[in-house]
């Protein structure tokens, strides 16, 4: 029950930490969720959390890495692989022994081959950290690639770096030349065996597929536990569990790339499953991190071997140097990469202040020292173990810190809420661009589908603009509309093509509508106009129409407005004017309307024609769309936040597309 409340507790304060952030979004949402972990140890509960580092690795990292690796971007992967090979590997081996003689030197008290494990875990950037930084700043969209990049490899090399480093610590044995081998049959054992695993779970799919079994929750469950199981194989033969999990995601979203109908409702599902248990995770990480820091900053507070003052000292000076040595390494690398930039050199340099302060540091940091063992193999307790886990708490919080305050000051003045304007408007580009692709692609066999699929996205246009102009305008022009109806309806009365009784009636229904929007008081006078009622009563007297022929009638005066508005909204969208795009998304309604209105209900054929166009039209909206949104992301139009809720728009437009033709 303690265990329970607890677990509840901690989803609460995950809710709670979004909610603290929308009222100070100057704080980002790890720190907040830092500080609500340290202020639940402080209420009275009866349970203690014992971290089981090995059970945190894979109930936290391999989901998460996993996830990562499928929504990695493998072109951005590819083409940047120079930079993010560097630093994914260069730059760890180099912090390994740059920091680990520099901790040493520091503090004596802690020995050389625990310095190399504490370097080792202070090496890895975070990639949940790392994501949770487009949430709060706008990073130039390279180098936020080249993060995600760095953060999905050197999570592997940090990780083994340290186990060795742990292992020459305990057993007093160490050997490069082993290490160096170790390390890369680990590594490339741990992706070939995620490719393999990934390959067994596709039979395994299509095995259940073959038998009928389509259920989505089936398949859903199975997705779920393919990272946690992958991970347990890789650990249990001794190959890399990160790279394994990381191989597996990035496997998995190539078999997403096949728009086969049997994984349509299994996408849907999975994003929405997905995006549940991704945010749960990141906030939990966090939380157990500050859940741990009263412990650890206990213990040092009362030890005698350091002073409290210094310990906080050193903490600053290690984040100094870590962050220092990746910005010197970046600097290097941008020498020695042999860019052509013609950027001035302060450019240059405030490029690579930006790609080194974005450098956070987390969970891998986190669960590599609380994973440090008690003792050694003689039986003696491991050296300065609570002062190692307090200095990398101590980074973890600097580098956030100075990431969340720092990183605003060099990125200027934009604010979130530019921010989000400039993304908007990229969006509406986005669909203004499907919307000239699906014109450019109209003909008159496809015209009024294609008319159907372009108002769907004119509509969405409308609604990101959400302006009081483009209110104004709609409201303006559906007064026109209802002036050019009226306008018609006494122009077919005048010419006798309708039945008197039919006209003033529809002409009433008008009448009131426009004295509804504009008081106009000619209107009212209109709708029981004493002349027109006498003439249609004397001339019904005569003549009696019957229900049938009041709906034809009614529908061929439809048929004759709904045309004459076509015409003067076209008329309209030739003059030009702001308010084109709300015309255009007009006639397209209307036109859809006289297509109803003259359609014959016994022409299958031609309905099926029109089916026809529309799946084919919404098809090419939808390809036109992703190819616009990818273009858009490659730009740095758009955050990868907003790619993935437009291609989430898109993933349900498919979904319905299916749905309606199957």
């Amino acid at each position: 029950m303690e265990l329970f409340e607890f677990i509840l507790l901690m989803l609460v304060a995950v809710s709670l930490s979004n909610l603290v952030n929308r009222f100070i979004p100057s704080l980002s949402v790890p720190i907040i969720q830092i500080a609500l972990g340290v202020l639940i140890t402080w209420l009275p509960l009866h349970y203690e959390l014992k971290l089981n580092p090995e059970l945190f690795l894979l109930l936290f990292i391999a989901p998460l890495l996993f996830n990562d690796g499928r929504h990695a971007d493998k072109e951005a992967l590819w083409k940047l692989k120079k930079p993010i090979l560097m630093l994914a590997l260069g730059l760890v081996f180099v912090t390994v022994a740059v920091m680990g003689y520099f901790l040493n030197w520091l503090l004596p008290v802690i020995p050389l081959a625990a310095s190399f494990a504490l370097a080792a875990a202070l090496a890895p950037t975070d990639a949940v950290a790392v994501g949770a930084l487009e949430q709060k700043v706008k990073i130039p969209h390279q180098t936020m690639q080249i993060l995600e990049g760095e953060s999905l490899i050197n999570d592997a090399s940090g990780l083994v770096s340290f186990q060795f480093a742990v292992a020459a610590m305990v057993t007093g044995m160490f050997s490069f030349k082993t290490a160096g081998i170790s390390f890369i049959s680990i590594s490339l054992g741990g992706m070939v065996l995620g490719l393999l695993l990934t390959l067994v779970k596709y039979g395994v799919v299509k095995w259940l597929r073959k038998l009928g079994m389509e259920n989505v929750t089936l398949h859903m469950l199975i997705e779920i536990l393919t990272p946690f199981l992958i991970f347990m194989a890789a650990e249990e033969l001794g190959v890399n569990g990160i790279l394994a999990v990381v191989a597996a995601g990035i496997a998995h979203s190539l078999n997403y790339k096949k728009m086969n109908p049997e994984v349509a409702k299994l996408r849907v599902v999975s994003k929405s499953t997905w995006s549940v248990i991704i945010f749960v995770l990141n906030g939990l990480v966090f939380l157990l991190l500050g859940t741990q820091l009263p412990d650890i900053i206990q213990t040092i507070w009362i030890s005698t071997e350091i002073g409290n003052f210094e310990v906080i000292m050193y903490t600053l000076l290690l984040t100094a140097a870590v962050l220092g040595l990746r910005l010197i390494w970046v600097l290097l690398m941008d020498i020695f990469l042999g860019t052509k930039s013609r950027d001035p050199w302060q450019l240059r340099f405030k490029n690579a202040l930006i790609l080194s302060l974005s450098g956070v540091r987390g969970t891998i940091t986190l669960a590599s020292t609380l994973s440090l063992p008690l003792f050694l193999d003689d039986g003696t307790a491991f050296p300065a173990r609570d002062l190692i886990i307090f200095l990398a708490a101590g980074v973890i919080l600097w580098t956030l810190l100075a990431s969340n305050y720092l990183l605003p000051l060099l990125l200027g003045k934009e604010t979130r809420t530019e921010q989000e304007e400039e993304e908007t408007q990229a969006k509406i580009e986005i669909l203004t661009n499907v919307v000239t692709g699906l014109n450019e692609l109209t003909t008159d066999q496809n015209r009024l589908a294609a008319a159907q699929i372009i108002n769907t996205y004119t509509s969405r246009i409308r609604t990101l603009r959400k302006d009081e102009n483009n209110d104004k305008a709609q409201r303006s022009l559906g007064l026109s509309v209802l002036k050019w109806e009226r306008e018609n309806t006494l122009l077919a009365l005048k010419r006798k093509d309708v039945h008197p009784y039919t006209a003033y009636r529809y002409l009433g229904r008008i009448n009131q509508l426009l004295y509804m929007q504009t008081r106009d008081v000619r209107y009212k006078k209109e709708l029981f106009p004493i002349k027109q009622w006498v003439e249609m009563f004397g001339m019904l007297n005569p003549v009696r129409l019957s229900f049938r022929e009041r709906r034809a009638e009614i529908t061929k005066l439809r048929t004759q407005n709904t045309a004459y508005i076509i015409k003067q909204l076209n008329a309209r969208l030739a003059e030009g004017g702001p308010d084109m795009e709300t015309v255009s998304s007009l006639i397209l309604q209307y036109e859809r309307t006289l297509l109803r209105l003259t359609r014959n209900d016994s022409d299958t054929y031609s309905r099926q024609e029109f089916d026809s166009s529309l799946e084919e039209m919404a098809r090419i909206g939808i390809q036109l769309e992703r190819d616009n949104i990818q273009a858009m992301f490659e730009t740095g139009r758009i955050s990868r936040q907003g790619m993935k809720e437009m291609k989430r728009d898109i993933l349900f437009m498919e979904h319905d597309l299916r749905e309606e033709t199957s």
